[in-house]
């Protein structure tokens, strides 16, 4: 019993390593009967990738001042959003001679709690360098005494003034080009199997075995028509020598 049960486990330990070696097969017949396809969308899509990291951008660069801002805890809050409304922009625009609306000016400003303490992050990103850092230190000034004036609030000394950040926050990387190809290299291998679910044609004897329910003794190669041609001017040399030898 336990031999024949050894056998039993062996046999299908063979069946299950021949099925996967046929998978294996499969899939690299498959792949390598569509590989101009999957070169061919895998480059078209890493170029796309390519030519859209490379677009022209202009660089943008931030520049960032600290501030403590000193008041109750019921009107911190609405002491912080003061520094983006027209009330201030509109002065840093005027002081600084900007060509832009307080609407435009407030899209490039941004405004951060740190840890929840009373530091105030101002950060401004601009095209210049110089510029991002001039509107981010009037806009300490004006804000402090728009504060002081409409709010009654008085304690925001600034801490650290921004300064010129010579590198842009936009620096271009690769990582979308990687991304691209990765993307193309997946996509044309689903699309080359989907191509061949749909294939109803037959691909290989284990494919007419068990549609036939036979077993394939034999297969006959294809042949194209030089080879043909050539076998057949192969054979009649053959057969004029022989011929020649016997006379």
């Amino acid at each position: 019993m336990e031999g024949k049960r050894n056998v039993e486990m062996l046999k299908i330990r063979s069946d299950k390593e021949k099925v996967k070696e046929i998978n294996i097969k499969e899939m690299y017949t498959v792949i390598r009967k569509r590989i101009w396809l999957i070169l061919l969308i895998t480059i078209v899509v890493t170029v796309l990738a390519g030519l859209y990291n490379n677009r022209p951008e202009p660089p943008l660069y931030a520049a960032s001042s600290r501030m403590i801002v000193t008041s109750s805890s019921d009107k911190l809050v609405t002491v912080r959003v003061l520094f983006r409304e027209p009330i201030v922009l509109e002065q840093v625009i005027e002081q600084l001679g900007l060509d832009r609306s307080a609407a435009q000016l407030r899209n490039q400003i941004r405004v951060d709690n740190v840890d929840g303490s009373l530091v105030t992050v101002v950060t401004v990103i601009d095209p210049s360098s110089k510029l991002a850092a001039d509107i981010a230190n009037t806009g300490v000034e004006v804000y402090r005494k728009v504060a002081a004036e409409t709010l009654g609030v008085s304690n925001i000394r600034l801490l650290t003034p921004a300064v010129v950040n010579p590198y842009p926050i936009n620096e271009r990387s690769n990582t979308i080009v990687y991304i691209g190809f990765l993307f193309g290299l997946i996509l044309s291998i689903g699309l080359i199997y989907l191509l061949d679910s749909l294939d109803d044609s037959i691909k290989s004897e284990r494919e007419v075995e068990e549609l036939l329910g036979l077993t394939m003794l034999g297969s006959v190669t294809k042949m194209k028509r030089k080879d043909y041609a050539r076998h057949l001017k192969k054979q009649k040399s053959i057969l004029v020598r022989g011929e020649t030898i016997g006379s």
